[in-house]
């Protein structure tokens, strides 16, 4: 049996079907996530639901926006949230894994930077994102000690709360409090 299913449907009970793709589950019912059709066999008790389309995913040399999660021997950890569009900022339905080598960066990035970046490689996830140029680099970081939001002050970072300086990669545009 095959059906179109829209968000919020009802695609099957739980006491019935084991149901896997995009839907979640709530109050012993499965319901459907996306747009798509839904395909159930009576004799496996079995569901699944196709999605219409695939999530969006990043392209190369799209610009994307992430957070440094980790700081690793090799390079960055990151997690992409959005991307720059024809139609501004778009985030993502789900969060997709990055990495920025050493020699991806002009400098260094802190855990919990948000940085702007331009993607290297789709062969993922995890993606490759570089922070080369002058428009890429840190959009917003914190203070490592106190976690108030730093404030550019010429070619460094310092914190208004208890007056660090951090020297980060920091990209035209940076947020200023």
């Amino acid at each position: 049996m095959r059906r179109v299913v829209a968000p919020g449907e009802l695609v099957a009970s739980a006491e019935e079907f084991e149901v896997k793709g995009a839907v979640y589950v709530q109050n012993y019912d499965y319901i459907a996530a996306v747009t798509g059709v839904a395909m159930c066999e009576r004799k496996s008790h079995l569901c699944f639901v196709k999605p219409f389309r695939s999530p969006h995913m990043p392209k190369t040399g799209s610009v994307v926006y992430c957070q440094v999660v980790g700081k690793g021997r090799r390079g960055y950890l990151l997690r992409c949230f959005a991307t720059e569009g024809d139609k501004g900022v778009e985030e993502f339905k789900y969060f997709y894994t990055a990495t920025t080598p050493y020699f991806f960066s002009d400098g260094e990035l802190g855990v919990g930077d948000y940085i702007r970046g331009r993607v290297v490689s789709t062969y993922g996830p995890p993606f490759v994102v570089s922070i080369r140029g002058h428009t890429y680099g840190s959009v917003l970081s914190r203070c490592p000690r106190c976690g108030s939001v730093l404030k550019r002050k010429g070619s460094v970072l310092q914190c208004i709360s208890c007056g660090t300086e951090v020297k980060r990669k920091i990209a035209i545009g940076y947020y200023t409090v």
